[in-house]
């Protein structure tokens, strides 16, 4: 796995075993939804290398989901094949209250894998507590089709859902397809209203600015770490622009070069004006949504990278 944003973020290794499996219900309903804004990665097909007692609970036992469970009787039943997933904080307390730890129903423990490609992990596992009546039953080595047809799933859990969405989403999962808008400014036009209203009458979800040049006159910024804005009067070259914007909202910087080549920067403010021209070509993202929801982390509107087409949960 590279070391990017999303894997160090994704600190939490869980073997999963039953219905969290690739394309079984509550992979549909919920882990298929955390990969798919970043909060968890599958890692590959794993075997335990120790074994476990695997049955499915039975109908007049609760929860009545007919759900699998596994049991911490090390050296009972088969080596168990499952799957293994890496996960954020929240896709984590996402899946601790799908399989009910707070409530006792399944508990997480560390136990050791094996990748297919020969590999050994530890990770963590949710375990059902071992009852007579279960041991009683009859083993097997891996969760099938035909043992996920009995399962009784409860309704969607709103709260599980927006965990596995998440506030922020931290980068794309995959390289997006950019096209490209073109536009020029002309003398008196204000740069960041007139971005602004381009992103908002061609509904860009996702656009990034990929070169300008031109000249300023006034031209408002705010230096780093300081909150009230520096106005500069004058006549001004624009050295670099370059940022994120939306119709959703915008983070744009700018460097500015004076008549003695001296250079100034910050963040964009309302009240940079175009004095002759300002050529701007923006790139815009396919299948990608930028927006600024606060983030708790900064206390400030922080950009979350997020699909556009929302998932949707499979109600099974």
């Amino acid at each position: 796995m590279s070391v990017d944003v999303a894997s160090r973020s994704l600190r939490h290794s869980i073997f999963v075993y039953g219905t969290l499996k690739r394309g079984l219900t509550n992979y549909q309903r919920y882990l298929s939804i955390a990969e798919r804004y970043g909060k968890a990665a599958f890692v590959g097909t794993a075997t335990t290398l120790d074994a476990f007692p695997l049955v499915v609970r039975p109908p007049h036992m609760l929860p009545a989901t007919c759900g699998p469970v596994l049991m911490d009787k090390v050296g009972s039943g088969h080596r168990i094949h499952g799957e293994l997933f890496r996960l954020d904080d929240e896709a984590l307390e996402a899946m601790d209250i799908l399989e009910g730890v707070r409530s006792g129903a399944y508990y997480k423990r560390k136990l050791s894998v094996c990748l297919n490609e020969g590999e050994n992990l530890d990770c963590n596992a949710y375990f059902y507590p071992a009852k007579e009546e279960l041991l009683a039953l009859t083993p097997f080595p891996s969760y099938m089709v035909e043992h996920h047809d009995a399962y009784r799933p409860v309704p969607i859990n709103e709260d599980i859902l927006r965990l596995c969405q998440g506030s922020h989403g931290l980068c794309t999962l995959k390289p997006p397809s950019v096209l490209t808008h073109c536009l020029r400014l002309l003398p008196g036009d204000d740069l960041v209203p007139s971005l602004r209203d381009f992103a908002r009458s061609r509904q860009l979800t996702a656009a990034v600015v990929l070169s300008c040049v031109g000249s300023t006159g006034r031209t408002t910024l705010r230096p780093a770490g300081v909150k009230t804005p520096r106005v500069f009067e004058g006549k001004y070259e624009i050295v670099s622009l370059t940022g994120t914007l939306s119709s959703d909202g915008h983070h744009i910087h700018m460097s500015i070069s004076d008549e003695s080549c001296n250079v100034f920067g910050g963040h964009v403010l309302e009240g940079c004006i175009v004095r002759t021209t300002a050529e701007i070509t923006l790139g815009v993202i396919e299948g990608v949504s930028f927006t600024r929801p606060l983030d708790a982390r900064t206390g400030y509107d922080e950009l979350s990278i997020l699909p556009t087409e929302e998932p949707h949960a499979k109600r099974q």
